[in-house]
């Protein structure tokens, strides 16, 4: 956990997820456009990036009926993708999607607490929900990234107790929320209206 103890607001978490969700559907357009350029991918990898986006797609149609993102533009570094322009490399995505998915479980960790302490319980499981998912997809990162094993945790790892530091923890990873990131790499607009999922998913809606 981090030095200092912060309790966030439920309109703190929603905010900071709704602005995450809307940055891994954006990167996720982009995934998918490059993976479309590169045929050397394996068929079974591209199926499973699909269903990441249909999955991602929904929470971001859920969680944005809730709460407004704080920016719908982002700086994304070149390394996430391997490269710039069309460039491609798996391990390299597999690295970037398991940190991210990193902070993402515990964004959603974060989220639990929050709403509980609130009296959410529903706020607080739906949270929990997308925790789940969240982990399948960063066990998918670690598997392209070569960890061996890749789903590794008993307990998922509860960094830090609030989204600002989260937030930071991207941002010197060299993203950018509305501002030039200190990476290489180039400024991504959520797409206006998002494409639809290219694949079926099953339970897009938390319950």
């Amino acid at each position: 956990m981090s030095d200092h103890s912060r309790n966030d607001s439920t309109r703190d978490v929603g905010e900071f997820a709704s602005t995450t969700e809307a940055l891994t559907v954006t990167i996720l357009t982009e995934l998918l456009r490059r993976t479309s350029l590169h045929p050397e991918v394996p068929s079974n990898v591209s199926t499973i990036f699909d269903a990441v986006y249909a999955a991602e797609l929904a929470h971001w149609n859920f969680i944005s009926k809730h709460f407004l993102p704080s920016t719908k533009r982002f700086w994304i570094p070149d390394g996430f993708f391997g490269g710039a322009g069309d460039a491609l490399d798996l391990t390299a995505v597999g690295k970037g999607v398991a940190a991210g998915e990193t902070l993402f479980v515990n964004t959603y960790l974060v989220a639990v607490t929050a709403f509980a302490d609130a009296g959410r319980s529903d706020f607080a499981r739906y949270s929990a929900e997308a925790a789940g998912d969240e982990s399948e997809h960063r066990v998918l990162g670690q598997s392209l990234a070569g960890a061996s094993p890749p789903n590794n945790l008993g307990f998922e790892v509860f960094l830090y107790d609030n989204v600002g530091d989260i937030g930071a923890a991207a941002v010197r990873a060299g993203f950018g929320f509305g501002q030039q990131g200190t990476s290489a790499g180039r400024f991504y607009d959520f797409p206006e209206p998002p494409m639809a999922p290219p694949i079926a998913i099953e339970s897009t809606t938390p319950r």
